[in-house]
């Protein structure tokens, strides 16, 4: 278990991130990459709202961030755009406060107030990933894995690891609101985090109690090539017939089995079909209680009724 840090950003930081030898500075790798043209740069600006003052522009070894002290979240207000290293984020993670990758104009979170420059994803995980698992999954990655105020904790009348993965990224993100959604469910979707958190405005809570895994590896998180793959499918989708909505659901039932069979097996099998409830429900599917049930009934291990009955509550809630 981690040491714990005082809420104070500024004191008893952990020690820095360990980059690999000869490697840059996250910053400035993401400074030199920008100098150079990207197949989704011109797709991206395009959705820019406003021009973002605290974009990265210089190789300063920081990455920027949206926060606020204390833990009610039903004031939006007050909220302070920074620029801090990347080994003050444990301490950030760490604070009892309110943090968000995304500035906000005049400090105010909300998706109208966002502006674009975010340099971190966040992926919150609540049920199905282990500590563990996840480690290894980002292991390629620079960034931190940080658990939550309720980690252990029984949630729903499950008892499960959570945490959250934050992720450095390679260049600014320079999207708009729905566009931003767009990608972060692609994301999402890829690595099996929760689509809750797919929104500009999402914040977090800080856990002074927190257990900070850092992530040492080369790589810098890059959002692009996701957000271009989800934009491709919507346009392909876009120019389908009305005759082809059966061949649609078709695809979206193939890609169910898939992750189906990936991913479900003991240890597993509640975050899975919580996951596919959270997928099955972005999508704008119906009667998502009885496909669970069905889903479940066709495994070689399906939960009982009772688990079932209470993942399906869990959700509805």
């Amino acid at each position: 278990m981690a040491e714990r840090a005082t809420p104070a950003i500024a004191q008893q930081l952990p020690p820095p991130f360990r980059l690999p030898l000869g490697g840059n500075h996250p910053a400035q790798s993401r400074t030199n990459k920008a100098k150079q043209p990207h197949t989704a740069t011109t797709a991206a600006s395009a959705n820019r709202t406003k021009k973002n003052t605290t974009m990265n522009t210089e190789p300063d070894g920081k990455v920027l961030i949206s926060y606020k002290k204390g833990l009610n979240h039903k004031d939006p207000a007050g909220f302070t755009t920074a620029r801090i290293a990347l080994d003050r984020l444990a301490a950030m993670v760490r604070t009892a406060g309110q943090y968000a990758p995304v500035p906000f104009r005049n400090g105010y979170r909300d998706a109208q107030h966002s502006l674009p420059g975010a340099e971190l994803i966040i992926l919150d995980y609540d049920n199905g990933y282990t500590l563990g698992e996840a480690t290894a999954r980002f292991e390629p990655y620079l960034g931190l894995i940080a658990t939550t105020k309720n980690h252990l904790k029984q949630k729903n009348g499950i008892r499960s690891e959570r945490f959250r993965v934050i992720l450095p990224t390679k260049t600014p993100i320079t999207l708009g609101i729905e566009h931003y959604r767009t990608m972060m469910k692609e994301i999402i979707h890829h690595h099996g985090s929760d689509i809750q958190c797919s929104n500009i405005s999402r914040v977090y809570w800080g856990n002074p109690h927190a257990e900070v895994i850092q992530l040492n590896g080369h790589r810098l998180f890059d959002w692009e090539p996701y957000y271009v793959t989800a934009k491709e499918r919507q346009q392909k989708e876009q120019h389908r017939q009305p005759t082809d909505a059966q061949k649609t659901t078709t695809q979206l039932d193939k890609a169910i089995q898939t992750y189906m069979q990936n991913n479900y097996y003991t240890g597993n099998r509640n975050g899975t079909l919580y996951r596919i409830a959270r997928w099955l429900q972005d999508e704008g599917i119906q009667n998502i209680p009885d496909r669970l049930r069905t889903l479940n009934q066709q495994t070689t291990s399906p939960l009982d009724d009772a688990e079932i009955t209470n993942l399906i509550r869990r959700f509805q809630n």
